[in-house]
């Protein structure tokens, strides 16, 4: 249509959406509702105490000496490397029965004048007693498993079964924890690779390292393939339940099992290994969810060796530096 002035004036008027003012929105029947309203006030409130309770717990967590344990096959040499470690003496040790457990000052590796307070927990390998893990897992920033190099080549398969379950409960437990758990399989002994009886040679430690990651890669690569042809599911059963694992534990999940974290649920249930063998394939120690695995290498000497000449001068420097970086 044109104007007086020849000008198109439109006759369209833009429509403007109507916006429904709040007061109607608060007048829907369910808010008023006061059964519905308290319903829905007390879960925000849960949500949110479970919310600062979890953080409660990694706060706590974290606050007080790093805690590590000490785990693996009987006469691997842990107790050896607990004394080493916290009393710097190496003497003649024998298979222990209970856990022992210290705190002390570890001195910094780069010579810089600081150290940390360190929890040590060296726990018993005697099948009877590996569920002593689980008493003491949930506090642990890291986790150190011994090995005898030496022994290891011919009990590979035995020490390998040991890793499903341990590698299990500290997957199943990352689920709570803001970080990965650090997991040190640990070639010990290596200093009897070599006739040296001072400093442990690097190409010791190197062959050390390299021979238990290759022998035990191998062994978990059998067992993963053992699990898929079975169809076993991946379950197993010498460890205790995780709290927050299963498919009906999402609000324990979510909120870091507040109930207590690691816990038995019935000797009956199993834990699903399905976080730490990935996908199809070979197995591969990256497919371990919420476990940072690495290696090292170690060595103690001959017992009675004068401090000075000792094999322990090097020997525990990868340990130090591990425990140094949790």
């Amino acid at each position: 249509m044109s104007g007086p002035q020849g000008k198109v004036v439109s006759t369209d008027t833009a429509t403007t959406p109507e916006v429904e003012p709040i007061s109607s929105l608060l007048a829907h029947p369910l808010l008023q509702d006061p059964k519905f309203v308290a319903a829905a006030g007390g879960l925000v409130v849960l949500l949110i105490f479970l919310s600062l309770f979890r953080t409660s717990k990694k706060t706590s967590r974290r606050s007080g000496p790093t805690t590590v344990l000490l785990i693996g096959p009987s006469d691997g040499g842990k107790t050896s490397i607990f004394t080493k470690l916290v009393h710097n003496t190496h003497i003649q040790t024998h298979t222990s029965i209970q856990p022992s457990i210290t705190t002390f000052p570890l001195n910094s590796p780069f010579d810089d004048g600081q150290s940390k307070l360190i929890k040590l927990v060296d726990l018993p390998g005697h099948p009877r007693l590996k569920d002593e893990l689980k008493k003491y897992v949930r506090e642990a920033s890291a986790v150190v498993f011994v090995v005898d190099i030496q022994a290891l080549v011919r009990n590979s398969a035995a020490v390998a079964e040991d890793l499903p379950p341990i590698l299990t409960t500290l997957s199943n437990l990352s689920l709570t924890h803001s970080e990965p758990i650090k997991f040190l399989i640990l070639a010990h002994k290596s200093d009897l690779l070599t006739r040296s009886t001072g400093e442990i040679p690097e190409s010791s430690l190197f062959t050390a390292r390299d021979r238990v990651k290759s022998i035990l890669t191998r062994e978990m690569d059998r067992l993963k393939a053992t699990r898929t042809k079975s169809g076993a599911g991946g379950k197993i059963e010498s460890m205790g339940k995780v709290a927050g694992t299963s498919s009906s534990g999402f609000f324990a999940r979510l909120f870091g099992a507040g109930s207590g974290g690691v816990g038995v649920e019935g000797e009956d249930e199993g834990e699903d290994e399905s976080l730490i063998w990935g996908g199809k394939g070979g197995f591969s120690w990256d497919d371990v969810e919420g476990v940072e695995v690495s290696f090292g290498a170690s060595g103690l000497g001959p017992v009675g060796l004068k401090e000075e000449t000792e094999a322990g001068g090097n020997g525990l420097d990868e340990v130090r530096n591990f425990i140094w970086e949790v």
